[in-house]
């Protein structure tokens, strides 16, 4: 990690194995379970959960716009459909006409990852690309530094 930032910025080849599983899966997830007809931006998100599992999810658009369900939350509820499932890590990528993008959480996105967090009291390692690089943070309070927090 670069000193005071809580993340490190790598190369695809220097990711650990695990790390580059978890985006593929998650770009599986763009390609297969998310339903963009409107913005043709399909994200996808997988997490490893303590026991091993990997779990994945898709954007959800609606025409109702911004009605829709974006993949990271998708995969926060489907995960806390299992009693007592604490996530280690999360990946997210993104997929426009074929082709992998950059992307990384929104706004409420990074508030939901913060509130996983609180709500499992461990940290989530969160994977995503920026450019030719990917993004590895050590915990959602990197991606939002003045999150509304509990007290």
């Amino acid at each position: 990690m670069e000193q005071g930032t809580g993340y490190i910025l790598r190369k695809e080849e220097t990711l650990e194995p695990l790390q580059q599983t978890l985006l593929k899966r998650a770009e599986e997830a763009a390609r297969t379970q998310a339903y963009a007809p409107y913005s043709e931006f399909h994200v996808g998100a997988a997490a490893l959960l303590r026991d091993g599992t990997i779990v994945t999810a898709g954007n959800q658009e609606s025409i109702s716009f911004p009605a829709g369900l974006c993949a990271e939350r998708s995969l926060l509820a489907t995960v806390w459909q299992r009693s007592g499932a604490i996530i280690d890590r999360i990946a997210i990528a993104a997929v426009k006409n074929g082709t992998t993008e950059p992307v990384s959480p929104c706004g409420i996105c990074r508030q939901s990852l913060l509130d996983a967090e609180q709500r499992q009291g461990t940290p989530i390692q969160i994977i995503f690309r920026q450019g030719n690089e990917y993004v590895v943070t050590d915990s959602a309070t990197v991606l939002l530094p003045f999150a509304f927090d509990t007290f």
